[in-house]
């Protein structure tokens, strides 16, 4: 959960074959893992999946930039929105519009969407920092941006309306993915410091910690309303988690060191990232 929880930690400030102890034993779901590196990268990491199984993602090359990519069946992509510093692509839509983020030469995050390499940028209104996580195939896009306090707060992009939301009684609310159904996912900050996945399904917010976590995110959700995200353990390991309706099943690449369950899509199939004990990144591909 290391890259993720270094991603909320940026959000703050500048803006799979375990079952969990004591799940049912439905919840013992094996999974087939194939690892996913973009050729000459550094590190990778997988984010979203859309129906017709196109990828999207960041890695880090050999000089330590940071770029999105686009993975076809195979045939990566490099996504760089122009004159940016830093690219990282997060989430895309059936018709292969993609939401993500960048860093202007000034340092700031500014929010991305578009086709490859034809991207727009976007900004909450008076935020210092916004970032585009998730997006639906209505094209409305979720994500979170800095106000001028240095709070960072979650917001539905709807056309050209902003709506900002958060957690109620939290802070530091992330959406990290929006279904064609527009149930969101993300997560959130307690009054004690300790992060938690939610679900906002028609106005409703629920907190969503998968058995045994201490911490929790959530990342993805599928058209059925299924949930990917990552949580800590009690000893302070990172897992994936799939949440199909209430019964969590833990993903765990065979071997990492940690793991991440990032997105998923319509037929099931899963993305992610892990670290192996090297403490080198890699995405990956989960299918069950």
């Amino acid at each position: 959960m290391r890259a993720r929880r270094i991603y909320l930690a940026v959000l703050v400030l500048a803006l799979m074959e375990v079952g969990l102890a004591g799940m049912p034993a439905e919840a013992q779901t094996a999974f087939t893992f194939t690892q996913l590196d973009v050729p000459g990268s550094t590190a990778t990491e997988a984010d979203g999946i859309n129906a017709q199984g196109e990828i999207v993602g960041f890695f880090f090359d050999a000089a330590g930039r940071q770029h999105g990519f686009l993975d076809q069946n195979g045939s990566f992509t490099q996504l760089d929105f122009p004159g940016a510093t830093a690219t990282r692509t997060v989430n895309l839509n059936s018709a292969g519009v993609i939401a993500g983020a960048f860093t202007d030469a000034a340092g700031v995050q500014h929010g991305l969407f578009g086709r490859a390499n034809d991207f727009t940028r976007f900004d909450f209104p008076g935020s210092t920092s916004t970032l585009g996580l998730g997006i639906n195939a209505a094209g409305t896009i979720v994500g979170s941006f800095a106000d001028a306090a240095g709070q960072t707060h979650a917001f539905i992009k709807r056309g050209q309306t902003f709506t900002q939301f958060d957690f109620p009684g939290g802070h530091d609310t992330v959406a990290f993915a929006i279904n064609n159904r527009d149930e969101i996912v993300g997560g959130f900050t307690d009054a004690a410091g300790v992060s938690h996945a939610f679900t906002l399904r028609r106005g409703i917010f629920n907190l969503l910690d998968p058995p045994g976590a201490t911490s929790s995110v959530a990342f993805g959700i599928s058209v059925q309303g299924f949930v990917m995200g990552s949580f800590t353990d009690a000893a302070g390991n990172g897992h994936g988690f799939f949440d199909r309706r209430g019964v969590f099943t833990q993903l765990d690449f065979p071997g990492a060191a940690s793991t991440d369950g990032n997105g998923i899509n319509a037929s099931g199939t899963i993305v992610g990232d892990f670290f192996d004990h090297a403490g080198v990144e890699h995405g990956y591909i989960a299918v069950h």
